[in-house]
């Protein structure tokens, strides 16, 4: 039998009008993006960057570079989303998977010492600053405004991923022109900040419309990606990182001509989505409910959603476009090197 986290992810991608609704779309420049309201159960949770303002939770280092700790204080449930990117410790991280911690913290979800009060959650981590590899100001970390971009993020879904990260981000420094002054520890938050003032203004031209919880953008005419939260709340704390990332996006291509005279509609979107043609697979999460993972069999395309209470608690897919051109072997040989060990997330 098929898992039924499975089920409800694909229920999105064969029949999107029974799951989202589309709004009108909004362009800047060339970018443009189509507000989502989701139609699903609304779920109760705030984000990582809410807690953090409230003292409520704290993330910290540890003696694994692809693992991070984390302490929820709150008593409500808290998402950390996919593609948070966190600021301090010895280098600079990325959480590769949605994780939505339980109310209070109270549990252990990561299978030792079951029934115990401890706190702390072990979650897996990637690094989006090479090299670096000594504190700043101390083992904490604090969850940054700037989001991975889609190729970043594409390179960052799956249990290996460290080696493409890294080149991906190298990919970035050349295409952007980056000279050596910026970012020397190859950090792909200072590099972001070096363009803070044009995203920022691609970012205040898109305004939320009602009930609106994620969207669905396109750069130069294409169809690039969806993230939404099924939670309106969540997503208007979070919805200017968002943006911001798919912006970065944007100023990659701002040079490159538009394909012809696209199609943005509702009616384009939806026929798109149920043309993917994607492999799925479904994973116990490091807290509450399932995270389902998806690529296309083109390899074009892959996403992930976390999976709880029949609702799509976080939904994120994109496409890769241009970026790194390493061959096959040595990015083989970098992700037997860098490997995130999935069995190793609790140690």
């Amino acid at each position: 039998m098929k898992n039924i986290s499975v089920q409800i992810v694909e229920m999105l991608f064969e029949k999107p009008l029974e799951v989202l609704e589309f709004g009108k779309p909004q362009s800047q420049g060339n970018m443009t993006v189509i507000p989502i309201i989701y139609k699903g159960k609304t779920l109760e949770f705030i984000s990582v960057k809410e807690a953090e303002e409230l003292g409520l939770i704290s993330i910290n280092e540890t003696d694994t570079v692809s693992q991070l700790e984390v302490i929820n204080n709150s008593d409500q449930q808290v998402l950390i989303p996919f593609g948070v990117t966190v600021h301090g410790g010895k280098q600079d991280r990325t959480i590769w998977e949605p994780i939505l911690l339980a109310a209070g913290g109270k549990q252990n979800i990561s299978g030792s010492n079951k029934g115990s009060m401890e706190q702390k959650y072990t979650i897996p981590a990637k690094c989006v600053e090479q090299s670096r590899w000594n504190y700043r100001k101390g083992r904490g970390f604090k969850a940054s405004s700037t989001r991975l971009h889609p190729n970043v993020a594409y390179a960052a879904i799956s249990s290996a991923g460290q080696g493409s990260v890294w080149d991906e981000i190298q990919a970035y420094r050349t295409e952007m022109n980056y000279n050596n002054k910026i970012a020397p520890t190859q950090s792909y938050l200072e590099m972001t900040e070096n363009i803070d003032r044009e995203t920022e203004k691609i970012v205040s031209s898109f305004k939320n419309v009602e009930n609106q919880c994620g969207i669905a953008a396109f750069i130069n005419g294409e169809f690039i990606g969806i993230e939404f939260y099924a939670n309106a709340q969540v997503w208007g704390v979070m919805s200017k990182d968002i943006l911001k990332a798919f912006a970065i996006e944007s100023l990659r291509f701002k040079d490159k001509p538009f394909n012809g005279n696209p199609d943005l509609s509702e009616v384009q979107l939806i026929k798109t989505l149920q043309n993917l043609k994607l492999n799925f697979s479904a994973r116990k999460g490091i807290g509450l409910g399932e995270v389902v993972e998806f690529e296309s069999i083109d390899s074009k395309w892959r996403g992930n959603t976390l999976v709880h209470g029949n609702s799509l608690v976080q939904f994120y897919i994109v496409s890769k476009r241009g970026g790194s051109t390493q061959t096959n072997r040595r990015m083989n040989q970098r992700e037997q090197f860098f490997q995130t060990n999935i069995s190793q997330r609790y140690i």
